[in-house]
């Protein structure tokens, strides 16, 4: 019985993306194995060496942000969905990844808090300076120790010739 109602629930979760939704929760999945793997063979400096650039001038300045939010949520999704334990690091670098890759500049921020007894680190990315998928206070719950821009070609002033 158990496993009726699972499988009905996958079925129903199913039935709400889009095709092209789908292809981009496939296309997470596999980018959030790949970097939960390159986390341990490779430093975070050479890691980040390899981040593409972004390319092509991607989507309106207004509608960035609504993507870039739908794009975090389908990463949730597919770090849910995963078999392996995915962190909010491995989660952060696959949608940088994945936004980079469609024209948008985005920092990445690794940050850390301090409650009373413990200390928590955390990853997010920003997009001009707004969390993504983050709470507004995020910046303010966690000191950024780091973080590291991917910056189109046009935010750049090129010399007229």
């Amino acid at each position: 019985m158990a496993l009726l109602k699972s499988l009905k629930n996958k079925v129903l979760l199913a039935r709400q993306f889009l095709f092209s939704e789908w292809l981009i929760l496939i296309e997470a999945w596999w980018l959030l194995l790949g970097f939960y793997l390159a986390l341990r063979w490779l430093s975070y400096g050479r890691l980040n060496k390899l981040m593409p650039s972004a390319i092509g001038e991607g989507l309106t300045s207004s509608s960035r942000l609504a993507y870039a939010e739908r794009l975090k949520h389908l990463v949730e999704i597919s770090s849910r969905l995963h078999l392996l334990h995915i962190t909010c690091l491995v989660k952060s670098f696959a949608l940088r990844w994945m936004l980079t890759r469609r024209g948008i500049s985005v920092q990445l921020c690794i940050g850390i808090g301090k409650t009373s007894s413990e200390v928590h680190a955390h990853a997010w990315v920003e997009m001009a300076g707004v969390p993504i998928g983050e709470a507004a206070d995020v910046a303010d719950r966690f000191k950024i120790l780091g973080s590291v821009e991917q910056v189109l070609p046009s935010d750049f002033d090129a010399p007229v010739i």
